[in-house]
């Protein structure tokens, strides 16, 4: 302990440390401190690093320079990335290291002899000239894992649906459009429906749970946090659950459902699907048998996950299964001046900033402390007398964040 806290490292941090690794502590954070940062939760590369160089670790120690490079790794994958070009993840981590090119170069290639790190060579979209593509092991397996269930599930020929009779498109009055997104679900393994607000995505799914029914089916619906479950579920009268909790997630084992114990469901329905991540769409269809059917529906043109890759987009740019992509805006969508302004966007025009319409307003302020004096005035006053709306219970605020570019969510106790 006494050791431990001489090289900057506190109390509740030295009684980690003893717990994960017992009486050998010291000699395992002197062999290699960086060990903590993979090894203890919480501990991340900066303060191991900062406990390395006080133990006397040099500069140009491959552990050092090997632990930067996850590090660098796992900071781009928080960025959305699941690789990184070689070229740039070596240049990224000299620059944090303060180290050279060389000695990067090296310690990435004892990472990837001892399969720390996958490395793939992919090729370029644009000149379709090869990339050296550096991975993480969970995403690199994910994606392979991806393509190869994928290809199992459209390869085969057995169908959960097969010889189930019955109403292949209920009475929604839909447009052609939709009907072909219903058929498309009931007979192809995997398809996907995608669409702006207002243009009829509930309305069709509503439909393809009708003809589930009118077949004995069995289904579920999912969707990737309990928000957008119980919206599902509002929407379409139906149970819906978030995707951990239908596969059985319980940390620190992981998923009940897997291929060893598949759901037992003829079609899986994940509403919200433009917030797949890689990892998670991977353990989604390890739960699914080939012969069962998969209805992605979501906004393509909403932000992308939270997590690590691009699922749905880059399902759609496969070419590989039917997309339904709505486009036209519903009669009773029409009014909604929120609606309007999305597709707007979508389409590089600029949004209707008039004020004229019931539920899009801009008030544009130059002071800050004059927006927060506008912005209790809107919630306290304002909305409530136009709108009839709580403040405490009916209103959520969104802050921008400028560090990240992100955006956090304010909202009160009764929402």
């Amino acid at each position: 302990m006494l050791f431990l806290q001489s090289h900057q490292v506190n109390t509740t941090l030295a009684v980690r440390i003893y717990k994960m690794y017992g009486d050998a502590a010291i000699e395992q954070v002197q062999e290699n401190p960086y060990r903590l940062a993979q090894d203890i939760y919480g501990i991340g590369f900066k303060t191991a690093d900062q406990i390395a160089l006080s133990m006397g670790v040099p500069f140009t120690s491959p552990h050092r320079i090997a632990a930067g490079v996850i590090h660098v790794l796992n900071a781009l994958s928080e960025e959305g990335h699941t690789y990184a070009p070689c070229a740039e993840l070596v240049s990224k981590t000299a620059t944090l290291l303060e180290v050279s090119v060389e000695d990067c170069e090296q310690a990435l290639e004892t990472l990837r002899l001892s399969e720390q790190v996958r490395v793939e060579m992919l090729p370029k979209a644009t000149d379709e000239t090869e990339v050296e593509a550096v991975y993480l092991p969970a995403f690199w397996h994910s994606e392979r894992g991806i393509a190869g269930r994928l290809k199992a599930m459209l390869r085969s020929p057995q169908s959960r649906l097969a010889g189930k009779t019955g109403m292949t498109v209920a009475a929604h009055h839909l447009t052609e459009q939709q009907q072909n997104s219903v058929i498309a679900a009931l007979s192809s393994k995997i398809s996907i429906l995608t669409g702006g607000p207002g243009t009829g995505k509930t309305t069709t799914l509503k439909a393809v749970i009708d003809a589930l029914d009118a077949r004995s089916a069995t289904y579920a619906l999912a969707s990737p946090t309990g928000r957008a479950a119980k919206r599902l579920s509002e929407a379409t009268g139906k149970e819906s659950s978030t995707i951990h909790r239908l596969l059985g997630f319980k940390p620190p084992v992981g998923f009940v459902h897997d291929e060893a114990n598949p759901l037992d469901v003829d079609m899986l329905i994940i509403d919200e699907a433009s917030m797949l991540d890689l990892i998670l769409f991977y353990n989604i269809l390890k739960a699914l048998t080939p012969d069962t059917h998969l209805l992605l529906v979501g906004d393509v043109d909403q932000l992308p996950s939270v997590g690590a890759g691009d699922v749905l987009r880059d399902l759609i740019r496969s070419e590989q299964f039917p997309v339904t992509r709505l486009v036209s805006i519903f009669r009773q969508a029409e009014g909604s001046l929120i609606i309007q302004n999305a597709h707007r966007v979508n389409q590089g025009k600029m949004p209707d900033l008039t004020n004229s319409e019931q539920d899009f307003f801009l008030f544009s302020v130059e002071e800050p402390e004059a927006a927060a004096d506008l912005l209790v005035e809107v919630i306290q006053e304002r909305i409530p007398r136009r709108f009839d709306l709580d403040p405490i219970n009916d209103v959520q605020v969104l802050s921008p964040m400028h560090q990240d570019g992100g955006c956090r969510s304010f909202r009160t106790p009764g929402l």
